[in-house]
């Protein structure tokens, strides 16, 4: 009996850290069919808008039959929702107005919060090797950033909103650890539906005056918008929320983190954007923090939560 437990448990830990990676690789080329709907004619921010609220309304009849779940999620579904949605809006609007590389590295510093969240929520210790995580992750954004324009701050919108999706993606992931056995499908839902308030929210930001609702985009473009949800948001958004929810959030974010290397080679082959030494130097310091933290600090094997159907 021990042992088939143990193999259970192993079993679904598998199941975890594959869901979380591949989702990785569909994350990675978000960025895409984004920008083919930009280039044919629909604002920027209205992109990222529209590109949540297909899988929020799609979803919608499916949402209100799985009410009584959402109820049982409380406040920190709630709370789940809207960090992990602002993040994923943030990560949208940063690669229609940033570069893609840039934003991806910076959204990528998300270990070094991972940690200080672990410590400041759950309590866990930050050990000298997680100092050396928070270090190796700075060094690599200040690399990333340069000091041309003075101190290494980030320097365009689609910078800022790279780092601020990572911040609010590794509070998100502590509070999925926090908030009980919720299902994968409330967790998702509520991420879209987080990252369509935070996309209205944000829109004056980025273009003002806000422009005009795009008719165009649902006319002659839903081919677009139902692709996007269909085979990139829906799936993604549900593996990795769900494997999240079964490992730590550190081990998360370095599963995470094959984003990157998918996220680099396509944009390197489909845009013109800059890719050269300082952001291999810098995307290699503040991967290597990830990888640091992960090999050097021991993880003890988390049984998986049981999600509710």
């Amino acid at each position: 009996m021990a042992r088939s437990s143990e193999r259970a448990i192993a079993g679904g830990l598998l199941l975890a850290n594959l869901a979380v990676a591949g989702s990785a690789l569909f994350w990675g080329t978000l960025w895409w069919p984004m920008r083919q709907l930009a280039a044919r004619g629909v604002d920027g921010p209205w992109v990222a808008v529209l590109t949540f609220a297909t899988p929020v309304l799609f979803l919608l009849p499916v949402a209100f039959w799985r009410r009584r779940h959402f109820r049982s999620g409380g406040w920190l579904l709630i709370g789940t929702g809207l960090l992990i949605g602002t993040s994923s809006m943030l990560y949208a609007d940063g690669v229609l107005v940033g570069e893609i590389v840039r934003v991806l590295l910076l959204f990528y510093l998300m270990p070094v919060w991972s940690v200080l969240f672990e410590r400041l929520i759950i309590g866990t210790p930050v050990t000298p090797t997680r100092f050396g995580t928070i270090a190796l992750g700075l060094v690599g954004m200040v690399v990333l950033m340069g000091f041309e324009n003075g101190f290494p701050f980030p320097r365009s919108l689609g910078d800022w909103f790279g780092l601020a999706s990572g911040v609010c993606w590794a509070l998100g992931i502590v509070l999925v650890r926090l908030g009980g056995p919720t299902g994968a499908f409330e967790k998702t839902y509520a991420q879209f539906a987080g990252a369509l308030l935070a996309g209205l929210l944000l829109m004056p930001l980025i273009l003002s005056p806000v422009p005009p609702f795009p008719v165009n985009a649902i006319t002659d473009h839903w081919l677009w918008l139902l692709a996007i949800a269909a085979f990139w948001l829906i799936p993604t958004a549900g593996l990795s929320l769900w494997g999240a929810g079964q490992l730590s959030p550190v081990r998360s974010a370095l599963l995470l983190m094959f984003e990157v290397p998918v996220g680099v080679i396509s944009s390197v082959l489909l845009t013109d954007e800059p890719f050269g030494l300082r952001e291999m130097i810098g995307g290699a310091l503040i991967v290597g923090a990830a990888v640091l933290d992960v090999l050097l600090v021991p993880q003890e094997a988390e049984p998986a939560k049981e999600q509710k159907a």
